[in-house]
């Protein structure tokens, strides 16, 4: 198993391609492919360890060991190949995936209103309205909808079965008592090198656009409501959520399954655990847990008490 070097290269050659340390005892050691510690069995297999969990497997393989600084104390001299960035290493060493097709694919739906730029690829029934516009470089991959109103930048990637522009879910209440949708015609602005997950959606804003920042990334199943904002360089793991107006801080990152209540203001490079209910402001740099979202550690020591106590109950 494993990937295999696009080139077999010694850790002497690697290690000066891309940086690290190397224990002199294994630069000349042959690489032939990439594997995690619990399948490593070739002395010619490099194994990438990047947490102690894996450490004793690890340890059992023959070939050298790619680890972080962390861990390298706890990896003996002599196999040891030290880098700060590991996964970065591993990124560059499996090499970029093969490319997908070009222009977009007779099986997609695109209306003649719509802009899409000729490096631009969208894939088999993917649907791009009219007035939706679509950069160079980018892909909207099967099954997507595009909404009038929405424009995405370069090499955006909108993974399969996402949904973006529709009217948001808002609703105001007529003189006669009847509930009314909002109009929402502000669409939605995706700035370049932002990644979109599987089955993501994005709705569109009232009067200006829900936008995601540039170089944003979103796994699947995440949404976005009406009017949100999500900061350049925000990461939200799966099944979050961003209620109307929400505000996501540059560099911020929200755990999985974490809600975001309405007109909230996350700050920059803040942390939101997986789980969390947000009702209201995160200053910048924060790390919150737990609903309603406090401060980790007085969550945690929350947590603590609560079990103390129900310890002494069952006594």
């Amino acid at each position: 198993m494993g990937v295999v070097l696009p080139r077999p290269a010694t850790v002497g050659e690697l290690s000066t391609q891309y940086g690290g340390h190397a224990d002199p005892e294994v630069q000349a050691a042959r690489v032939t492919r990439v594997l995690v510690p619990e399948e490593a069995t070739g002395s010619d297999e490099l194994v990438v360890l990047t947490s102690p969990r894996y450490l004793s497997q690890g340890l059992r393989s023959s070939g050298p060991i790619l680890c972080s600084l962390e861990l390298a104390p706890r990896v003996p001299s002599g196999r040891r190949w030290v880098h700060a960035h590991v996964s970065w290493v591993v990124t560059q060493l499996l090499g970029d995936p093969p490319p997908y097709e070009r222009l977009a694919d007779v099986r997609a739906h695109i209306d003649s209103g719509a802009s899409v730029a000729d490096s631009a690829y969208v894939a088999a029934g993917a649907v791009v309205m009219r007035g939706a516009r679509i950069g160079p470089d980018s892909q909207i991959r099967e099954n997507c909808v595009v909404y009038p109103g929405v424009e995405i930048g370069a090499r955006v990637l909108i993974g399969p079965l996402c949904v973006l522009g529709r009217p948001g879910f808002g609703w105001t209440t007529a003189p006669d008592g009847h509930r009314v949708r909002v109009a929402h015609r502000g669409g939605v602005v995706i700035d370049d090198d932002a990644e979109l997950g599987p089955l993501c959606t994005v709705d569109a804003g009232t009067l200006a656009p829900t936008r995601i920042g540039r170089g944003a990334k979103l796994d699947a199943h995440v949404h976005v409501g009406h009017n949100v904002r999500i900061g350049a360089g925000a990461m939200v793991a799966g099944q979050a959520g961003f209620a109307g107006s929400a505000e996501l801080g540059e560099g911020a990152l929200v755990g999985g399954q974490a809600g975001i209540a309405d007109h909230a203001r996350i700050g920059a490079g803040a942390r939101i655990a997986a789980h969390s209910g947000v009702i209201g402001d995160v200053p910048a740099g924060a790390v919150v847990a737990g609903f309603p979202a406090v401060s980790r550690w007085r969550w945690l020591r929350a947590w603590a008490r609560t079990l103390e106590l129900a310890g002494r109950r069952r006594k």
